[in-house]
């Protein structure tokens, strides 16, 4: 079986790991290569450790997998956090391991610090699918349960951002990058991203965090504007659409809307129609809509089919043009 023989709690597991260990060992399996069926009768009990309210890529990308695995016949027990409170995560996590659920879904508040419950899941054989953010683990592949990751690109995301400022600023130009909370991925990749794409004429005058929210890009950016305002910013990258948002209104109120350009990251409506009404420049899409793809890499999994070690799913760039477009279709689904 696909379950680890221990029916012991979580603390009695961590005890005795070294029998559990042995009897690993005995077992022969390995779940980073093999897929085990971990139910009698075919169906399936997924645990989701899920990031929880943040915003409207985080609602409808929860939704949507929801939605995804009960339309898949597979249940799934949605754990959302608050706050980012990553302990709250590892404390959802261990708790299904003990459970001994037959696959877990991850989607990290942050990317490092799950070593020791990633090892719980292996020992239990519970394969570990991460969705949107990547995890940042020691472990090497024969160690991790971590059998594949689905989400969107963030590196693409941030050489789209660059690209858009290197073709408006072909002389250069001076600007603000508006970063999610520091630890996180999506925030590294992002990052890494606009670094690669970015034309060396372009200066970041300075970068902050503010924390995915609208209010908190509003202040900083006002800050920031008014720090500045004799290097002449023309650009703020907000690598999220609320942030983006509340840097508009702080560009509104000093007066320099139409002067700085504002580019953002996930595609919602509220950024679309930013967008169409001027107060954004460019949105590049961070697509939530995977739910169907996760749930059907983990049903093939367990099921022992051969599943991609990364789904990589795709987005694309709005102009004020195809924002309308995307709008009046009626279609949009966040």
């Amino acid at each position: 079986m696909r379950k680890n023989m221990l029916k012991t709690g979580l603390a009695a597991f961590v005890a005795a790991s070294a029998l559990v260990s042995l009897a690993a060992c005995g077992s022969g399996s390995d779940s980073s290569s093999e897929a085990k069926s971990g139910s009698k009768d075919g169906s399936y009990k997924v645990g989701f450790v899920a990031v929880g309210p943040e915003g409207g890529f985080r609602t409808a990308n929860e939704k949507d997998i929801q939605d995804a695995f009960k339309k898949a016949g597979i249940e799934l027990i949605y754990s959302p956090t608050q706050n980012n409170d990553q302990q709250k995560q590892i404390q959802a996590f261990n708790k299904f391991v003990n459970d001994e659920v037959d696959a877990i879904v991850l989607s990290s508040t942050e990317d490092s610090g799950w070593d020791e419950s990633l090892k719980l899941a292996k020992e239990a054989e519970i394969p570990v699918f991460t969705v949107d953010r990547n995890v940042d683990t020691k472990l090497s592949k024969d160690e991790s349960p971590i059998v594949s990751h689905i989400g969107p690109s963030n590196e693409w995301a941030g050489e789209q951002a660059a690209k858009f400022v290197n073709d408006n600023f072909k002389d250069g130009a001076n600007g603000f990058i508006l970063e999610g909370p520091a630890g996180l991925s999506v925030v590294k990749d992002r990052q890494t991203g606009w670094d690669k794409a970015i034309n060396s004429n372009i200066k970041v005058l300075e970068s902050q965090s503010a924390n995915w929210s609208t209010d908190e890009a509003k202040t900083v950016t006002a800050g920031l504007l008014d720090k500045y305002r004799g290097d002449n910013p023309q650009f703020v990258f907000a690598q999220n659409d609320e942030m983006g948002l509340g840097a508009a209104q702080a560009v509104d109120a000093a007066g320099m809307k139409g002067n700085v350009k504002i580019i953002t990251i996930d595609g919602t409506k509220a950024a679309l129609q930013a967008l169409v009404d001027g107060d954004l420049s460019f949105v590049i899409e961070y697509n939530p809509i995977f739910g169907e793809t996760t749930a059907t890499a983990v049903k093939d999994y367990l099921d022992g089919k051969k599943i991609e070690s990364n789904y990589e799913i795709e987005s694309k760039t709005f102009t004020a043009e195809s924002a309308k477009e995307a709008l009046d279709a009626g279609t949009r689904a966040y």
